[in-house]
This record gives structure tokens, sequence and C-alpha cells, in this order.
């Protein structure tokens, strides 16, 4: 039954996709500061909320695979800081092309869009030392993933704590009923996606675990019976 999850929510994304974007640019009134620029908050917005979401879960994920030795943990933490590298660089490409377009400057250096950087490179980090590192390397991505989950209140909270060229958290509460019919369809598809595509990367790596293990178990067992062929 759990094979068909991700299927499930593939389904679901493939249905939702199309009637959102048809929403957006179809059927929501263009904003009248930012004219039709505008329209990329719907994809832009949900995905920072899916890539900090990854964040913490890939943060969390590497806490217990450090402290308990968890397969699953681990699994789901490169699985997690993959998708963040993902959500991420559509964060960072939607991002300034709507601010170059609204402030006149695709990047401003204000503190929201550092600290987004900043945790794209951090989790760049972790990928690569993941897939690349040597024997060890598997704690310092550990250490890497929680702090980069340490980093998303502080992408969160940095329109409130510093002087940002970026809109506060209130605006979303604030959206009329038609912005949030456009977003609502948007997040599904995405956060369906997103999900799907998780469970699917866990299997693959606790299935590349599981023959990692066994090639080592036969390994162990050709020597053993090549010591015993020797001893003879």
């Amino acid at each position: 039954m759990k094979r068909y999850i991700p299927v499930a929510l593939f389904a679901l994304a493939a249905f939702v996709t199309p009637y959102s974007v048809n929403r957006v640019f179809l059927h929501t009134g263009i904003e009248r500061k930012m004219g039709t620029v505008q329209k990329i908050f719907y994809f832009h917005v949900p995905l920072a909320w899916i890539m900090m979401a990854l964040a913490v879960t890939c943060g969390i994920a590497a806490m217990i695979q450090l402290r308990r030795q968890s397969r699953l943990a681990e699994a789901t933490s490169i699985a997690a800081g993959e998708l963040v590298l993902i959500t991420g660089l559509g964060v960072l490409i939607t991002g300034p092309i709507w601010g170059h377009a609204t402030w006149g400057r695709a990047w401003t250096w204000d503190a929201r869009q550092v600290s987004t950087g900043l945790l794209w490179l951090i989790f760049a980090a972790f990928v690569l030392l993941r897939r690349y590192g040597a024997g060890g390397s598997d704690r310092l991505a550990a250490a890497l993933a929680i702090f980069g989950a340490i980093d998303v209140p502080i992408i969160y909270y940095a329109v409130k704590i510093w002087k940002t060229t970026h809109p506060t958290t209130d605006v979303v509460g604030s959206l009329p009923p038609q912005m949030w019919n456009a977003l609502w369809p948007c997040l599904i598809a995405l956060v369906a996606m997103s999900i799907g595509l998780l469970l699917v990367r866990i299997r693959q790596e606790q299935g590349a675990m599981a023959l990692d293990d066994a090639w080592i178990a036969f390994d162990e067992r050709g020597a053993g019976k090549r010591g015993e062929v020797g001893d003879a």
C-alpha cells in the first residue's frame, strides 16, 4: 500500500497544477501596484514554505541519525536535503525576477535574501558531503543539516528583526479571498509533488543502503572462505 502513496500524490499534483495555473493567470485579477509580475507570488511563496519545511525535516532527521544511527532517519535527511536544493533554487530564481520588476533590482542584499542564499549553500555542502565525502563525513553533513534547520527561523523572522525590502509575514494573512483561492491550489500541487518526491527518494536511499550492506556481507563471506582455503 505504501508504494502507491507517491503515485497518488503525483496524480494529485498532475490534476491540480493545470487548474492552479489557469486560476492564477486567467481568473485572478492583476495587482494594481506590481502588475502581472505579482503572479509569481503564487509560486514563490509556496516554494519558500516547502523549502523551509524540508530544511527543518532534514535537520531533525540528521539529529535522530546522530543519536540513534537510524537508517530511516539517515535516508530521510538525504532525501530532504536534496529537495531543499531544488525548492531553494526555485525560490532564488522566482524571488529576484519578482524583485527586479518591483524594486528595480534583482538582489538587494537584505536579511531575508542573504539568509535564504545561505540556507541553499548549507544544503549544497550537505549534499556534496553525503555524496562525495570521505569516511566519517556523514557526521559533518548532519551538523550542517542541523545548522541549516536553525537558519529557518532566521529567514522567517528576518523581516521583523531587520528592515528589509521584503513584505512582512503578515501580508499573506491579509490577502483578499480571490488571491487565497489562487494560492491554495498552487500550494497543494507543490506540496503533493514535494512529498511524493521525498517518499520516492527515501525508498531509493534505503534500497541503496541495503544493497551496500549486502555487498559488504558478500565480501566478508568471500574473504572468510578464502581464509579457510588458505589454512587448508
